[in-house]
């Protein structure tokens, strides 16, 4: 895939089977470059399982995984996050007893160039980069309006926050495209909000999104595409409008007699 290809990311026949557990069956799906891809379905339907074939930390059975053209499917976590792939968790992977700031240079881990030795006796090189993450590290904070809250234990920050702060710690690495799981779980209505506009955002940046989300309010007025998925498989894909009146993806959220109802 070129630059000018219309999707950083290009999944197909994406598998990952456990046994006779087909929890990802020929996936395909694209990505738009600068764009929002909304990747949902019911409880099971091999969302989680997809986000982790994507990132590295389960490895598929078949497929392909191409992100700007170079193929990622079976590379560990660190090099899909190295090419610019990287992601938020559902549950959230924060630090408790580390500030803010340390939470969210944790991040910059696989941007790092300086080696172990100039690591070790602090060389000008690895000041010089430390500085410059700081800093970075710092604009963030600010972007998500956490500025203040920089030296402050994460334990202590209230659960939105943590959410926020996920994202940042996210972005510091300057992603290509950035995997969102379940953002808005656990937020208030403000919070979900805030967090759209914040989506909407990096989109403008020229950030690519991929979002997994059960708030389909969120994702209706965030998405420029959907992809839904049913016991592993793809079983609509569209714009929001499209997908939202599709009858198979009625019957995946609702059961088949809500869905004979609406016709």
């Amino acid at each position: 895939m070129s630059e000018a290809s219309p999707a950083i990311l290009s999944v197909r026949g994406l598998c990952c089977h456990f046994g006779g557990l087909r929890a990802v069956d020929g996936l395909d799906l694209d990505v738009p470059r600068g764009g929002i891809l909304a990747l949902i379905g019911p409880n099971g339907a091999g969302k989680s399982t997809t986000i982790n074939l994507l990132t590295g930390a389960l490895r598929p059975s078949a497929g392909s995984i191409r992100l700007d053209g170079v193929e990622l499917a079976g590379k560990a976590a660190h090099v899909v996050a190295r090419a610019g792939m990287v992601r938020t968790f559902q549950n959230g992977r924060l630090f408790a007893r580390l500030s803010v700031l340390e939470n969210v240079l944790v991040g910059a881990d696989s941007r790092l160039r300086a080696g172990l030795a100039a690591s070790l006796l602090r060389l000008p090189g690895f000041r010089a980069e430390e500085a410059a993450l700081v800093a970075h590290a710092g604009g963030l904070l600010g972007r998500l309006g956490m500025a203040q809250d920089a030296a402050r234990e994460v334990g202590t920050l209230p659960y939105g926050s943590q959410r926020r702060l996920e994202i940042a710690r996210a972005l510091i690495s300057r992603p290509k495209l950035l995997l969102l799981d379940e953002p808005a779980a656990g937020l208030n209505a403000a919070e979900v909000a805030e967090l759209g506009r914040l989506i909407l955002q990096l989109r403008q940046d020229g950030l690519s999104v991929l979002l997994i989300e059960h708030n389909m309010g969120l994702v209706m007025r965030l998405a420029d595409h959907i992809t839904v998925l049913n016991f592993g498989r793809r079983i609509a894909s569209g714009t929001p409008q499209a997908v939202r009146d599709d009858p198979r993806v009625v019957e995946a959220y609702l059961g088949r007699r809500a869905a004979d109802a609406r016709v």
